[in-house]
């Protein structure tokens, strides 16, 4: 600890564009500046998001490859890129001795944990998702390197099982919601999307944001396509972001034979405007931590179906604030697609249910303060008496 703030580090791949690097951009920028002095360090030097943090928070990258593909990094020149990067880490750690060391995804987790053994820091780890099925290898790591954790934090009651059944001590689990800038979502101006897309005006226009990868269920979507433009012939899908299985996807449109109705916007930066222009959101996904693009939605009142996976299941009550379809199940996404589309009193109402639990649960205010209520307790906890009190949830 500095003789004014205590020096937190966030450590995170890259700062692409992703749910856990936006939580971690929002965190670190509205973190308590005076009581906190934030870097967050990077494996790789190209991270688009890093434009939209404060001047305040430092980035160090500790290696210049990569680059930006689908959506994530590509490029590695040599693989060794995974051996030396988490090297220096170690040694600046050992160096500079933080006092707060924090990580979110898995690969980032066992490099802080690492990390620990180096440094006096407080070592706080993430749980992000809870995978269907997991690499032995990646499992094998986890609980190897769980126990050097001094906090583990998920953003879903699913994750903190998840980690608990994994080896972490149930105390040492923490639970903070993912939060949103929600008045963005609420009052944006929406996107002129019917005349971008060449769209009719009088259309419904479907949206989905996401990764383009095959858990998040765009297949799914894509499979109950035919279907709901059967019963709703002036409907427009559009896809927001980008991913590996962009290619795939665009082949499976073309074998529907429905490309003039779906629409791959790729990553973009007007997220809220977007949103602001769809009538109904689907989020089809098969597993998740706790998605932000669900709060997004939820924040600007749209009517969304959605599959009842962890953490999606923290923010939706089916037929509440959303209708939940089972995983993998085009029928049933395009039956409660329809009928939403169908029945506008309720789809208004599951909208407006869902702004409301945005607005009251699931705010950046909200989540930054669970994150700064976790390092004050595990700064203050004597090491003798670590985990004598389960951490806050």
């Amino acid at each position: 600890m500095t003789a004014e703030r205590t020096t937190l580090w966030y450590f995170i791949g890259a700062l692409v564009v992703g749910g856990a690097e936006r939580t971690l951009v929002d965190l670190a920028n509205e973190v308590d500046g005076e009581e906190y002095d934030v870097t967050i360090w990077t494996i790789f030097s190209t991270n688009p998001l890093e434009t939209e943090l404060s001047p305040e928070v430092t980035v160090r990258s500790l290696t210049d490859a990569g680059r930006v593909a689908n959506g994530a990094i590509d490029g590695v020149e040599s693989p060794l890129v995974y051996v030396f990067a988490p090297v220096k880490f170690c040694l600046a750690a050992r160096r500079e001795q933080p006092d707060l060391i924090q990580s979110f995804l898995f690969y980032d987790n066992v490099i802080a944990r690492i990390a620990g053994v180096f440094c006096s820091a407080t070592i706080i780890t993430g749980i992000r998702e809870v995978p269907n099925e997991e690499p032995v290898v990646r499992r094998v790591l986890d609980r190897m390197t769980i126990s050097f954790s001094d906090a583990i934090v998920s953003n879903s009651t699913a994750g903190r099982e998840y980690a608990i059944e994994r080896g972490a001590k149930e105390e040492s689990v923490a639970v903070v919601y993912n939060g949103r800038n929600i008045e963005q979502y609420r009052s944006a101006e929406p996107a002129n999307l019917r005349a971008e897309l060449d769209i009719p005006t009088e259309s419904t226009v479907i949206g989905t944001v996401g990764r383009l990868v095959e858990r998040k269920g765009h297949f799914d979507l894509l499979d109950a396509w035919p279907t709901i433009v059967s019963e709703i012939p002036d409907a427009h899908l559009v896809f927001v972001g980008d991913g590996a299985d962009r290619e795939r996807l665009a082949e499976r449109v073309d074998s529907l034979g429905c490309a003039e109705s779906v629409h791959f916007l790729g990553t973009r930066q007007d997220i809220p405007a977007l949103l602001g222009a769809m009538d109904l959101f689907v989020f089809p996904s098969h597993y998740e931590g706790l998605p932000g693009a669900v709060i997004e939605a939820m924040a600007a009142e749209l009517p969304i179906v959605a599959t009842p996976v962890d953490g999606t299941s923290d923010l939706l009550a089916n037929y509440r604030t959303g209708v939940f379809v089972d995983v993998q199940a085009p029928d049933e996404i395009a039956w409660a697609t329809i009928r939403l589309q169908q029945h506008q009193s309720l789809a208004e109402t599951l909208g407006t249910a869902a702004g409301e639990r945005a607005a009251s649960e699931f705010t950046i205010e909200s989540m930054v303060d669970g994150f700064e209520r976790l390092y004050r307790e595990l700064e203050s906890r004597p090491e003798e008496t670590a985990y004598a009190q389960p951490l806050i949830e």
